[in-house]
């Protein structure tokens, strides 16, 4: 496979006589609430506030997943906050990763934004951390698992704001000076701690690669590539884990409209980055996940 090295045009293919930009941009918002629309009125009436909830919760998920790289470190907090259980989120986020991320993969393998020589060694850390994950999530309390992870993602974001200013960090390597075996120790934490806890694949991983001198926007594009094997080794051990569902209270209503959401604002959030500066990502990548980490540092 060669790696794109920029912008990719249009190709002209059509579905059904449609573009597929006008299919992403204007026929899949409209199916998106048509399905979460009928969702709402076949749920439980209990359940009808929380699908609302959650649905926005999914297109911010969606939107940030593509545009700075952050998926789960939306989605599982703003569950945690509609009161779904938590190991529930962390699996159901890992679950709808592997559906709904290439997606947003595909928009960014056309803008150019996937490097190979970053995402391999990256699929190959974040296999093997985000495998081991769920065993560990199982033996441990819940809440000492969020607050845990929680602290890291807030303590790397410091990091990389103190050191932002930084000359080795404002120059970007060359193409041919990719740390390969750093970027596969990043693979291996960020994916545990998506293992873990459902979250921490792009707070950690994409904030990481950054710190790494590495450039934001293949930073992200090749993260969000490799999060679909990650994820995917994360559910296998969750499978595989049979304690890390004893006790755990599901909400199956949930997933449609978290599924839907999510790849309705996919697209979006791929064009958006690509209006966003090296360091303006940076900033916005390090606060959003700052401030979605800090009320489960504080309260759990």
């Amino acid at each position: 496979m060669t790696t794109p090295t920029g912008p990719v045009p249009e190709t002209g293919t059509t579905v059904l006589g449609l573009s597929m930009t006008t299919l992403l941009h204007r026929v899949l918002p409209v199916v998106a609430t048509i399905v979460i629309v009928s969702t709402i009125l076949v749920a439980p009436a209990d359940e009808r506030l929380t699908i609302i909830l959650a649905t926005g919760v999914a297109l911010l998920a969606g939107l940030a997943s593509t545009s700075i790289g952050v998926y789960g470190g939306v989605l599982v907090p703003g569950l945690l906050l509609l009161g779904v259980d938590a190991r529930f989120a962390a699996a159901a986020s890992l679950f709808l990763q592997v559906l709904v991320i290439p997606l947003g993969a595909g928009a960014h393998y056309r803008l150019g934004n996937i490097d190979r020589t970053i995402a391999m060694p990256l699929i190959v850390g974040g296999m093997v951390g985000a495998f081991v994950g769920p065993f560990f999530a199982s033996a441990l309390p819940k809440d000492l698992i969020a607050r845990l992870v929680a602290g890291v993602i807030v303590g790397v974001g410091i990091v990389v704001l103190v050191t932002l200013r930084w000359s080795g960090l404002g120059v970007v390597r060359r193409p041919d000076d990719v740390p390969t075996r750093q970027i596969g120790g990043i693979g291996l934490v960020a994916g545990f701690s998506s293992g873990v806890s459902g979250a921490g694949w792009g707070p950690i991983g994409v904030k990481l690669l950054i710190l790494s001198r590495l450039e934001p926007r293949l930073a992200i594009g090749s993260s969000l590539f490799g999060r679909v094997f990650m994820a995917a080794a994360a559910v296998v051990g969750y499978l595989l884990s049979a304690s890390a569902f004893e006790n755990v209270r599901p909400d199956y209503w949930l997933l449609i409209p978290l599924f839907v959401g999510s790849v309705a604002a996919m697209v979006p959030g791929a064009a958006l980055l690509s209006r966003l500066g090296r360091e303006r990502a940076t900033v916005v990548i390090t606060l959003l996940s700052i401030v979605l980490a800090v009320p489960t540092l504080i309260w759990g």
